[in-house]
């Protein structure tokens, strides 16, 4: 019993999908300048929850077959979950998502039926396109930060639209990472990813550069003043976790050496979130 608890639980990948919730949460706060209704901040972080759990789902059951190549410890190739009930599961956590959304208004809605298309469409296909196939993940990570300001009605947040942006270039970074780990299982499904197509030392170098593009953009906070002093430290924290693991990746472009700084990116660009939310929410600005 117990297993099969941790099984639902460990598919829908829990820390990614509270990290999306969180990063609505600090929008809508950010956004607001204060502190919005119950209501808005607890459906906002359900709806980026459940959508990314199911998007996480919906992954493990296109990538069943690879996934017993690369990884026949989870869920699904493991036989903890059967394919049915990861439907089921899928098509509950998905109605949930959208419903929650529709309790704030109808353009978050509509932003929450456009990223189920999207994750759906990449999950089923768009993965075997490569980097475009990335483009549309990092897109779906990207959407929390309008999507809190869509939520409050506050259209014009140029620190959430700037923190948008830096979101999708690393996590399109950490994507043509993770294509390095998988590359093995990637061959059995077809998957074009970048290191598929032109080898790990090229897709660690294109990871730096995505990398290292988000840290220009998240620089743009600070030159233009709209956060305060808070913001700094923690950034550069981040910064420094992301340029010292995308060198030590381009040292040595492995699978291994890929899975285990993968892991760590989440850490960096939760650390540029907290910057985010304290210097944008708490401007006691010194600059």
């Amino acid at each position: 019993m117990s297993s099969r608890f941790l099984a639902f639980l460990t598919i829908i990948r829990p820390v990614n999908s509270v990290m999306m919730g969180l990063g609505v949460v600090l929008s809508e706060i950010i956004a607001f300048q204060g502190i919005p209704s119950f209501n808005v901040l607890f459906f906002g972080f359900l709806t980026a929850f459940c959508l990314t759990a199911s998007s996480m789902v919906l992954n493990d059951y296109f990538d069943f077959d690879v996934d017993l190549v690369n990884a026949p410890w989870r869920p699904l190739p493991s036989g903890l979950i059967k394919k049915d009930e990861a439907t089921l599961y899928f098509a509950f956590l998905t109605f949930l998502g959208v419903a929650s959304s529709l309790t704030i208004n109808v353009e978050c809605f509509l932003l929450a039926c456009l990223a189920t298309f999207i994750s759906s469409f990449y999950n089923a296909r768009g993965k075997k396109y490569g980097l475009l196939g990335n483009f549309m993940v990092s897109f779906c990570v990207a959407l929390p930060f309008l999507f809190g300001s869509i939520a409050i009605k506050s259209y014009g947040s140029l620190l959430l639209q700037i923190f948008s942006l830096a979101a999708f270039l690393s996590n399109t970074g950490r994507e043509v990472m993770k294509g390095i780990v998988d590359v093995e299982g990637d061959k059995v499904r077809g998957v074009r990813t970048v290191a598929m197509v032109y080898g790990n030392r090229v897709a660690s170098i294109i990871a730096f550069l995505f990398f290292m593009g988000a840290i220009v953009v998240g620089f743009l906070p600070i030159l233009f003043r709209i956060v305060s002093w808070l913001y700094l430290p923690f950034y550069i924290m981040s910064c420094i976790g992301f340029v010292l693991d995308s060198l030590f990746l381009m040292k040595d472009p492995s699978p291994g050496k890929a899975k285990t700084i993968k892991s760590r990116i989440l850490i960096y660009m939760l650390l540029a979130m907290l910057a985010a939310f304290l210097g944008g929410f708490l401007k006691v600005t010194v600059w």
